[in-house]
Order: structure tokens, then sequence, then C-alpha cells
């Protein structure tokens, strides 16, 4: 599970930097290590910053070495200290969208890094028209195949038809993967 935006703020703010790659949670870990004494896993702090698809709830345990990053004893210090309207403890699951279960016609509004959104609609068995590109290197009437799209995840699509032509594969989002991600319709 992902951590909430406020308690993502927090921490990034006590690192120095935003935590947008995976690998920024490396630096992370050796942080929380050097300034706490104990060593969170790589693989669980991926999971918090929804670099990770597996929806797995972080242990108390896990939390409240994140509480002690940040000064406090633990996360119900934290949560005591900061109050509720801090909102440092709810999760959110990693958004994603089962492509399969998508009706035709249905739309997807995506964003991602730097500055860059599409709105698709998608015509079945994967395949989306492009309706509108924004900052991007697709274009409307575009055709794209895709098979799962997730927060924080790439745009991988296996086959760009343009025109009638097929163009191969397509990968972007690679600056932290999609930002947004959004059902219309």
């Amino acid at each position: 599970m992902a951590l909430s935006k406020e308690l993502r703020k927090r921490i990034e703010a006590k690192l120095g930097r935003e935590i947008k790659y995976s690998s920024d949670c490396d630096m992370l870990a050796m942080a929380i290590e050097v300034e706490v004494g104990e060593r969170l896993g790589l693989t669980t702090l991926k999971r918090m910053f929804g670099f990770t698809i597996e929806d797995v709830t972080p242990r108390g345990a896990t939390l409240d070495v994140l509480a002690r990053f940040l000064g406090y004893a633990d996360m119900a210090d934290m949560e005591r200290r900061l109050g509720e309207a801090a909102d440092i403890s709810a999760f959110a699951a990693v958004e994603s969208v089962d492509v399969r279960s998508l009706g035709a016609g249905r739309r997807v509004r995506l964003e991602y890094r730097p500055d860059r959104r599409l709105l698709l609609r998608h015509e079945g068995d994967g395949w989306f028209e492009v309706l509108e590109s924004v900052n991007g290197k697709l274009l409307a009437g575009d055709r794209v195949r895709i098979s799962v799209l997730a927060l924080g995840f790439e745009l991988l699509a296996s086959d760009v038809e343009r025109g009638g032509s097929r163009l191969g594969q397509y990968h972007s989002a690679k600056d932290g993967g999609l930002t947004s991600l959004e059902l219309l319709d």
C-alpha cells in the first residue's frame, strides 16, 4: 500500500528530496539507518512509495521506524502530536486499471512527467484510440494496445498504429511512472 500524501511529504522534506524513482528508496533506506539506527527493507520502501503493484499493508513496526525517522517516539506519538487533520496514517492502494474489464468506449485520462497528458478511449481487446495528446509523441488518432495501467509505473504499449501503419512498441512515463490515472464516463 502506498503512503498517504501527507506522510510522504513529511518523509521527503526530512530526506531533503522528492522520491521520484525507485532508486530514491535506496537513499531513504540509508538515511533512516543513519538517523534511527534501524534498517527498513528496500522492497518494503518501494512498496510504500508505490513502485510495486503488491498490495501489502505495512507492519506497525515499519510505521514506527518511519515515525522515529521524523523525530517521534512511534507512529502513535506522531498521530497524537499532529492530530487527525494531518492524515498521516491513511493508506491508499496503488491505483490501477484492469484493461480486460474495461468496456468499449470507456475513456481513460493519464498524466506523467514532464507535463504530459493523454486521453484514451478503449476500443476493446486492449486497444485504445488516442483522443488527445499533450506534449507527447503519441498523436490524436493513434491506436495503442495496452495491457496494464498503474500509477507509479511506466506506460507500455505493445503496438502503436498511426494512419494504418504499425509503428511498433511505445514506452513512456519513464520519469516516475504515471502520476495520474482517471477513468471517465
